[in-house]
């Protein structure tokens, strides 16, 4: 963009408008950012408020996992061992 090419003219008006219009552009581009952030956050509460699971699965544990575990804390299994019969 020709008024934005500071590279011919480098005058005091010329440096002045560039910085005056660089200064709105990204006052626009945060001002979008905001507003992406703000929608994003509205949907997430609704898709909550409706019940949507949102993330990762939980994975069930093993129902003998506090004893495995207790047993890799003690050194009796490795931990290899702990994740194969997890699962």
């Amino acid at each position: 963009m020709p008024l934005l090419d500071t590279r011919n003219g480098k005058d005091l008006i010329g440096t002045f408008i560039a910085d005056i219009v660089l200064q709105i552009l990204s006052f626009a581009a945060h001002s979008e950012r905001d507003n992406i952030r703000k929608r994003q956050a509205e949907g997430i509460a609704a898709a909550r408020a409706r019940g949507i699971h949102m993330g990762r699965p939980a994975k069930q544990l093993p129902e003998n996992f506090g004893e495995l575990i207790r047993q890799w804390e003690g050194k009796q299994i490795p931990l290899q061992k702990v994740l194969e019969l997890c699962g």
